[in-house]
């Protein structure tokens, strides 16, 4: 028998009443460059805040095949009716991001579709992303069939206002994706991030509210 886990669930920022707008820091840069949805804010309270979920060395066991994690992340996001495209992808990264904008040492275990936005503004608009990452074989090191984990999932937005008919719909599979070069012997930290293409404006902005990562055996 066995039974499901809460590795994880977080990040720790208080919420007020009403609508959920606070998580990890905004990603806000007017740009069109991958950003981190998982920074941590600077200064005292913001580092008693900050919080990443991870997968810790030796989950993942040698000998034992279909190893299951579960991760559901949550958020807003907010875009201008300038033509953009949206792009979220979530992997792993070798040290915990902490309050660095810049990506490094990240590799995607699975991205979604190419959103588009359909040259219609959106305000602080839900999003949500189910994620299985199923760990079919476990190895030593980051060379090929090192440890594979094929990663499916499900997820997209819910519009304010719903773009014109016969649009990419804003919900729907991801594209899954294997990768065999994940090592399991050392802390691999969960991350999410956005890409926002075509239109460089402070205005499109996104904020990962929550994330929970869940052991299935």
């Amino acid at each position: 028998m066995t039974q499901m886990e809460v590795l994880f669930a977080g990040p720790s920022a208080y919420q007020a009443a009403g609508a959920a707008t606070a998580g990890w820091v905004q990603a806000a840069a007017a740009v069109t460059t991958e950003q981190h949805l998982m920074v941590g804010a600077t200064g005292a309270s913001g580092a008693a805040g900050f919080t990443q979920p991870l997968i810790p060395a030796g989950y993942f066991q040698q000998g034992r095949r279909n190893q299951l994690i579960k991760i559901v992340a949550s958020g807003i996001v907010s875009w201008t009716a300038t033509a953009t495209t949206m792009t979220w992808k979530f992997g792993v990264q070798s040290a915990v991001q902490g309050t660095s904008t810049t990506m490094t040492g990240n590799t995607a275990l699975i991205t979604s579709q190419v959103f588009t936005n359909q040259t219609t503004s959106q305000t602080n608009v839900p999003w949500r992303f189910d994620i299985e990452l199923l760990a079919t074989q476990v190895g030593y090191g980051t060379s090929a069939v090192a440890t594979a984990i094929q990663a499916c999932g499900i997820g997209g937005f819910s519009p304010a206002v719903v773009p014109a008919v016969g649009s990419v719909a804003p919900y729907g599979p991801m594209p899954p994706n294997v990768t065999t070069t994940i090592d399991s012997t050392v802390n691999n930290f969960l991350y999410g991030s956005i890409t926002f293409g075509s239109n460089a404006s402070a205005s499109n902005t996104c904020t990962m509210l929550q994330m929970d990562v869940f052991g299935c055996n």
